[in-house]
């Protein structure tokens, strides 16, 4: 979950088949069929759908050191506001809390310009929340992995195409925040080694980073809902600097996936 971000199971269905044999002599009439149930509605679906479409919505881009930008802080409210309310509306009890609570955050950015509270700690909580919920009732594809330093574990090398739902704890033994970006590959035959080799400015300009990220601080838990499109794509973790040190990606935290 990306830290300027508020508000990432395969869904496995069996068909019973049922063979019904004749015994000897002529077969009997066979009566109608009764007709079949309607599958039941899935009452998650609703907000599962609105989760999805929120955490792909861009946050305001910048330099976190620059003045706020009033009007990208309510473009991002303005688009998340609806998807946020429609979450809500049709909810659990269990993770309606959490999302009512993000409400008058998103309604300050929507009609005041206000900027994304990123290190309050109620917010993160409520985000790691909703997330969490997402991830075990969506029924999405599921992608569970742990942080460390400096290293994704538990990371496919392959993931279908669709809803996906991420989740991250982060077990840092240096007590560091992880975060979790995926970026779209330009050539899908580039290698782990060759994109750390990259200089940054053609990092940056080659690929495509999708909306969101996984944001984890140690000890906790992070997540997202993405829909992955076919493709190459790098998991990475770009937190370094604040610590005085290289980029954690390039000291491991890095991962190639293919999209199929």
């Amino acid at each position: 979950m990306n830290r300027t971000r508020l508000l990432g199971t395969v869904a496995a269905t069996a068909a019973l088949g049922l063979g019904l044999a004749a015994c000897g002599g002529a077969a009997p009439a066979t009566p109608a069929a009764p007709a079949s149930a309607a599958p039941a509605a899935d009452p998650n679906a609703a907000t599962c759908d609105n989760l999805l479409k929120l955490d792909a919505v861009p946050t305001p881009d910048g330099d976190p050191s620059a003045p706020p930008d009033p009007e990208g802080n309510k473009t991002w409210g303005t688009a998340v506001l609806p998807l946020l309310t429609g979450a809500v509306a049709t909810a659990p009890a269990e993770v309606k809390t959490p999302l009512s609570a993000l409400q008058p955050v998103v309604q300050a950015s929507a009609t005041q310009g206000a900027p994304i509270p990123i290190d309050d700690p109620a917010v993160l909580e409520n985000i790691a929340k909703y997330e969490s919920w997402a991830y075990q009732n969506c029924g999405y594809q599921q992608v569970s992995v742990m942080g460390a330093d400096y290293r994704f574990e538990g990371m496919p090398a392959t993931l279908k195409s669709g809803p996906t739902a991420i989740q991250m704890m982060n077990h840092s033994a240096a007590n560091q925040v992880h975060v979790m970006l995926i970026a779209k590959s330009p050539d899908p035959n580039l290698t782990v080694e060759q994109v750390v080799a990259m200089p940054m400015d053609q990092l940056m300009t080659q690929f495509q980073p999708l909306p969101g990220a996984v944001f984890a601080p140690p000890g906790q838990q992070g997540g997202l809902l993405v829909d992955l499109a076919p493709g190459t794509y790098f998991f990475l973790c770009p937190v370094g600097e604040e610590y005085g040190t290289a980029p954690h990606f390039l000291q491991g935290m890095i991962n190639k996936v293919t999209v199929t």
